[in-house]
């Protein structure tokens, strides 16, 4: 049976920690300014009080969710993606609020933390809308990585991962783990399981990657795995889909191994076959940091420290976000160290590119030491050759566009008009939405803006082109439009979907005249039932 008073507390922190984390980590979705607006007292009252009573029903109808929008980000190669979820903010509030009301009993069933047995996201909310203990985490897990590669009893390693991990997760298995604990409230989880249902088009797989309540109940899905390999006394650590597992022998590991994936398959849950491997850390002397995890570098820059000093490596573990999913194919450029500059100013820049230019395909070590070469030798124009280099290997546009932001403004005018003009016939083609919104990024960005790209592209853009790019686009153009091209714009406002609506209103509220946009709202606030256009309306 549901309470009340329990549902308006875990309510009250959903929205907290929305505003300190925002409702996804997927680099790609910039913060929206709708969750600014919860800082209004009277605003968030009245969204935390909609959403308790809709629970308290009990029925998923009286929720009025939303269909997950999804875009599909790259993770490693060229057919490895990764389906992020473009979450309403409503939408998400509910399902954190429903996650949150069961997450301190889904902790208790989990391996006790001193163990350090499990490092990922370990439930405890904080006044300040943290929601996960931030000792525990990737950092924290590679040490003790690390630890247990140089006790002497182990001598050998089981490096592993699962297979698509939040999107093969079972639904169904996922409720009836939740069910056998007698603690937790079976309302919630039955409404927890008829949303991830409806989410999921009734197909009994996947949560909506990027969400806080998604990673709790991911942790949960393992639990019984984990407790299994622990009464077997194998000795392993974990951190999300990450396992390590140590052994005295290779029999042994082996061994282990075996009863990792059959305990795995009773799951409905599949290892990655391609990083799995056994190594020898037998030989204490060689044992470095090879055998511990290289955090991505994308995963250190979504790092936030709790004060504005920049944090030692020994202190990452206590950043707010502690991995993200853009994938393993880096989306930033880190700024190179002194050392790092010696090396690649030794290369031969020109024959790098040359053959860049040449071969057939190119791998991804070979573009990332050219755009690092091309920076540490300071020979900017060539980043400008670089477009049809990456036409070979798309998926490393986001990184291109980083360094892009970073370094513009040490190209020449006509080097960037070249880039310019060269990415601009990239939209003439198909291409994927995540390549899209990066694009738009960097038009709209000071030292590469181009509005007109950039409204050119929003007036040929079609309701199939993806649940993203038309929000992004009407971003990219914040400011930058004329009375003209805001009524133009205005006009498409009733085939717009929410997320454009909105980004609409905002600029035409903060572009148009009172008596141009007044009728306007008048007429919107006639028919809509969205609560952020409503209040935006006021």
């Amino acid at each position: 049976m549901m309470k009340k008073d329990q549902i308006k507390k875990y309510c009250k922190l959903a929205v907290q920690n929305i505003l300190y984390e925002g409702i996804t980590d997927v680099d790609l979705f910039n913060r929206p300014f709708e969750i600014d607006l919860l800082k209004n007292q009277q605003f968030a009252t009245e969204i935390e009080s909609a959403v308790v009573v809709s629970i308290i029903s009990g029925k998923l109808n009286n929720l009025k969710l939303h269909k997950l929008g999804h875009v599909l980000i790259p993770k490693k190669s060229l057919s490895d993606y990764r389906k992020c979820a473009l979450t309403e903010i409503y939408d998400e509030i509910v399902y954190l609020t429903l996650v949150l009301s069961i997450a301190n009993e889904i902790e208790k069933l989990r391996i006790n933390k001193r163990c350090n047995r499990v490092f990922s996201y370990r439930f405890k909310p904080q006044k300040n809308g943290k929601i996960f203990d931030s000792k525990y985490n990737f950092t924290a897990f590679n040490r003790e990585i690390v630890k247990k590669s140089t006790m002497n009893k182990n001598k050998v390693m089981v490096e592993c991962d699962l297979s698509n991990f939040y999107d093969r997760l079972n639904i169904h298995r996922i409720e009836s783990i939740l069910r056998s604990a007698d603690e937790i409230d079976k309302d919630l989880i039955s409404l927890i399981n008829q949303v991830l249902l409806f989410w999921a088009n009734r197909d009994s797989y996947g949560l909506p990657v990027g969400s806080n309540g998604s990673r709790i109940l991911a942790e949960a899905s393992l639990i019984e795995v984990d407790n299994y390999l622990t009464s077997k006394k194998i000795d392993f650590c974990r951190f999300v889909d990450d396992y390590r597992i140590f052994a005295k022998d290779a029999y042994t590991a082996h061994s282990h191994l075996a009863t990792l994936v059959h305990c795995l398959s009773r799951e409905g849950i599949f290892l990655n076959t391609q990083k799995t491997k056994i190594k020898d850390v037998s030989d204490k002397k060689r044992l470095t940091k090879e055998n511990a995890i290289e955090l991505p570098q994308e995963e250190t820059d979504r790092i936030v420290p709790n004060n504005d000093k920049v944090k030692s490596d020994l202190q990452i573990e206590q950043g707010r976000i502690i991995r993200g999913y853009s994938g393993l194919i880096p989306t930033k450029f880190r700024e190179l160290t002194q050392s790092q500059k010696i090396v690649l100013k030794k290369n031969d820049l020109g024959r790098m590119l040359k053959q860049a230019k040449i071969n057939l395909l190119v791998e991804p070590i070979e573009i990332t030491d050219l755009i690092k070469t091309i920076v540490a030798q300071e020979e900017y124009q060539y980043l400008a050759d670089l477009p049809m280099v990456l036409k070979k290997f798309p998926q490393f546009i986001p990184y291109y566009v980083d360094v892009m932001l970073k370094k513009g403004g040490l190209i020449k005018e006509s080097d960037r008009k070249n880039i310019q003009d060269q990415f601009a016939e990239w939209f003439d083609d198909e291409m994927p939405e995540y390549i899209q919104v990066y694009l738009v990024r960097l038009f709209a960005s000071d030292t590469f803006q181009n509005k007109e790209i950039l409204f050119n592209l929003f007036r040929k853009l079609r309701r199939n082109s993806g649940d993203y790019i038309g929000r992004a686009l009407l971003e990219a153009l914040n400011k930058k439009l004329s009375r003209g091209e805001l009524l133009e714009i205005r006009e498409y406002f009733y085939r717009a979907d929410n997320w454009e609506r909105r980004q609409i209103i905002k600029l035409i509220d903060e572009g148009l005249s009172e008596g141009e946009k007044r009728p306007f709202y008048k007429d919107i606030a006639i028919y809509t039932d969205d609560p952020w256009l409503k209040y935006m309306l006021r």
